[in-house]
C-alpha cells in the first residue's frame, strides 16, 4: 500500500464507524419519534453523526500520548498517536464535522442548539482531560447519549416518553462505561489512567454496571406507559429488556475482560439499535 493510500486510510478511521454510527441512529430515532418526519429526521441523522465524528476524532487527538504506552498501543489504532494523520490536519478534520454538524442543526431546528453546546462543552472537557476522575467519565458519557436524544428530539417536540427515554439512555451508557472499564483493565493497568475496576474493583464495576442497566431497562418500560407508542414497541422492548437482564446478570457473575468484550459490541450496536428501531415503528404504529 502506498504512503498516499496508507494515510486515507488512516484519516478514514477517524471517522470512529462503529461508534459515530449507533450515535447518529440514536440521534435520528429520536427526531422521528419526536414528529419531526422522514426528511427532517434523516437530516438531524446528520447533524447527529457529524458531531459524533468531530468528538470521537477529538477524543484520538486528546489521548494521543496516552495511546502510545504499553499495551494501549497495541489495540488502541489512534493514526494522531502513531503519526499516519498529521496532528494539524487530525485537528482539523473535527473542527469541520464539528462546523457542519452546528450549521445543519442551525438550519434544522435552532433550539436544538441547546443540547448542541451542551455536547461540545463535553466534549471539550473531554478533550481537555478535566473528567478522569471514573465516575466523573461515566456521568459525562451518560450524558452525551441523553443530549443526542433531547437535540434530535427537538427536530420535533420533547414528550414526556422522549424525556423517559433520554434518561434511560443516559443509565444505560452510565453503566455501560464500567463495562467497557473491564474489557480494557488489564491494558489501563499499565498505564495512569483512573477506571473503575482501580477505584471499585471488577466485581464492584460489574455490580454498578448491572443496576445502572436496571434502571435504564425499567425506563424503557416506563416510557411505553406514557401512551405515546404502539404496542410493537412493547413487543421490542420486552425482548430488550429480557436480553439485557440475561447479560447483566450473567456479567454479575462472570466480569471477566473477555465477556466485557464482547457485551461491549451486544450492547453498543445490537441492543441500542434494537430500541431504536422500537421506538420508531411504536411511533409509526401508535
Amino acid at each position: 500500500m502506498t504512503k498516499d493510500k496508507r494515510s486515507l486510510v488512516a484519516l478514514l478511521w477517524l471517522l470512529r464507524p462503529s461508534r459515530s454510527l449507533m450515535v447518529a441512529v440514536l440521534t435520528g430515532a429520536a427526531a422521528f419519534t419526536s414528529g419531526a418526519g422522514v426528511a427532517r429526521s434523516l437530516w438531524m441523522t446528520l447533524a447527529g453523526w457529524c458531531l459524533a465524528v468531530g468528538g470521537f476524532s477529538l477524543d484520538f487527538y486528546a489521548d494521543r500520548e496516552l495511546d502510545i504506552k504499553g499495551p494501549r498501543s497495541k489495540i488502541r489504532h489512534n493514526p494522531l498517536a502513531d503519526g499516519s494523520v498529521p496532528l494539524p490536519m487530525g485537528l482539523a478534520f473535527s473542527l469541520i464535522f464539528i462546523a457542519a454538524s452546528f450549521i445543519l442543526v442551525l438550519a434544522i431546528s435552532a433550539w436544538g442548539l441547546l443540547p448542541w453546546f451542551a455536547i461540545l462543552g463535553i466534549i471539550t472537557g473531554l478533550a481537555l482531560h478535566l473528567f478522569e476522575t471514573p465516575i466523573s467519565r461515566a456521568l459525562t458519557l451518560g450524558l452525551l447519549q441523553a443530549l443526542y436524544v433531547i437535540m434530535g428530539s427537538t427536530t420535533g417536540g420533547l414528550s414526556p416518553g422522549l424525556w423517559i427515554l433520554a434518561s434511560m439512555f443516559f443509565f444505560a451508557m452510565f453503566g455501560g462505561r464500567g463495562i467497557t472499564d473491564i474489557r480494557d483493565f488489564l491494558h489501563d493497568e499499565a498505564t495512569d489512567v483512573q477506571t473503575m475496576p482501580r477505584r471499585f474493583g471488577v466485581q464492584g464495576t460489574a455490580y454498578f454496571s448491572a443496576v445502572s442497566l436496571i434502571i435504564a431497562y425499567t425506563l424503557s418500560l416506563i416510557a411505553y406507559f406514557t401512551g405515546e407508542f404502539g404496542v410493537i414497541y412493547l413487543y421490542l422492548d420486552i425482548a430488550f429488556i429480557a436480553i439485557g437482564l440475561v447479560a447483566a446478570l450473567t456479567f454479575i457473575k462472570y466480569p471477566t475482560p473477555r465477556l466485557a468484550y464482547i457485551y461491549t459490541f451486544i450492547f453498543m450496536m445490537g441492543m441500542g439499535t434494537l430500541i431504536c428501531l422500537a421506538m420508531i415503528l411504536g411511533r409509526i404504529f401508535a
